[in-house]
């Protein structure tokens, strides 16, 4: 009779944990806790990944690199990837009501289009809306106010 455990791979070994246990399997492998915000299925990539590499299957030089750097800065200041804002891919389209009236806001490669005209910054289409300055990032919701 075979092992069930043995047959099983780890990504469905891990799929079967309870959140707070694939936090804490992920923490034994990674030797940190993982940060708030990775969500499950980050944390069962990253956990299958390492418990791969312990079987002695691992990333190339230039991933290992990568990778080694990305730990670097968060073992420096766990908040990192808190305070960087993220990447806006052209496509994207922001929405906003305010005073009563919807703002739509189309992301190009170049900035950003609002009722057929150009702008190169969020905070010239808030200023545009409201007709006081803003940061355009808090104003639109992508950034909470305070935050660096």
């Amino acid at each position: 009779m075979q092992n069930n455990q043995r047959n099983q791979s780890p990504d469905n070994t891990i799929a079967q944990m309870s959140l707070p246990e694939l936090r804490q399997k992920w923490a034994e492998y990674w030797r940190m806790a993982p940060h708030a915000r990775i969500g499950r299925t980050m944390l069962e990539k990253s956990l299958a990944f390492k418990m791969r590499e312990a079987q002695g299957e691992g990333l190339s030089a230039e991933q290992q690199q990568r990778l080694d750097n990305l730990v670097a800065q968060y073992r420096r200041n766990p908040k990192i990837f808190d305070e960087r804002s993220s990447e806006l891919k052209p496509g994207i389209r922001l929405v906003k009501n305010y005073n009563g009236q919807h703002h739509s806001v189309l992301v190009c490669t170049d900035g950003f289009e609002y009722r057929d005209k150009h702008y190169g910054s969020l905070s010239e289409i808030a200023t545009v809306i409201t007709g006081t300055r803003w940061n355009g990032w808090v104003f639109f919701g992508l950034k909470k106010r305070g935050s660096s």
